[in-house]
């Protein structure tokens, strides 16, 4: 009997010394999987940010792309007009004042920063920015009004006028349509329609009259 209880004990203390290493075995496993789920994480949080990274710095190299693109396209426009504005003043007329325009009165627009002188019958029905002069009107320069103007007008033809550093560049006919311009910039815009051959004759002594703003 006493064989058998020492036989039973020993089955008993294996048992128990199984259970604690089949315990220990799960706790290990249990903590491996753990680190192991931890190190997963972190490698897939790693791997984000770095995609997140290229995202961004390839962002940031498209953007800085396309903005040097758009500065090289503005800067061969403004080569192009300035070219053509070299073209243009090769062919320009130059306008000189005459005597009798030293005596008109003067008209000062700050805003746009020219002078203009105009025969004392002449009264301004607009602004001081811009002129109404009835026959005569100045505004400030507008690329969709003057295409406007250009669309309802009938001209005989070019025109290219160089007064005061600065071209005047339009069409004349029944209706005269000038812009300044000079630095590859306009200012303003002038719209005539003279009635008479006298009128005409006002029309240019006044242009030849333009000071404009250093």
């Amino acid at each position: 009997m006493k064989k058998v209880l020492t036989i039973i004990g020993w089955i008993l203390i294996g048992a128990i010394a199984a259970g604690i290493g089949t315990g220990f075995f799960l706790y290990q496993s249990n903590t491996d999987r753990a680190k192991l789920v931890a190190a997963t994480e972190e490698a897939k949080r790693r791997s984000e940010e770095l995609a997140q990274g290229s995202k961004k710095l390839a962002e940031e190299a498209n953007t800085k792309l396309n903005t040097a693109s758009e500065e090289i396209r503005s800067a061969q426009e403004l080569i192009r007009q300035y070219d053509e504005e070299h073209a243009l003043l090769a062919k320009a007329d130059p306008l000189v004042r005459t005597r009798t325009s030293a005596n008109w009165k003067e008209w000062i627009n700050i805003p746009l920063g020219y002078t203009i002188r105009l025969p004392a019958t002449f009264g301004n029905a607009g602004n001081e920015l811009l002129f109404d002069f009835d026959w005569l009107r100045i505004q400030p320069y507008d690329a969709g009004r003057e295409s406007l103007w250009h669309a309802q007008a009938s001209s005989t033809g070019d025109v290219v006028y160089f007064v005061d550093g600065h071209l005047l560049v339009g069409t004349r006919g029944n209706t005269w349509i000038l812009r300044d311009q000079s630095g590859a910039s306009s200012t303003m815009l002038i719209w005539a329609e003279p009635k008479n051959i006298q009128d005409e004759r006002i029309l240019l002594e006044a242009l030849a009259t333009l000071t404009f703003r250093r």
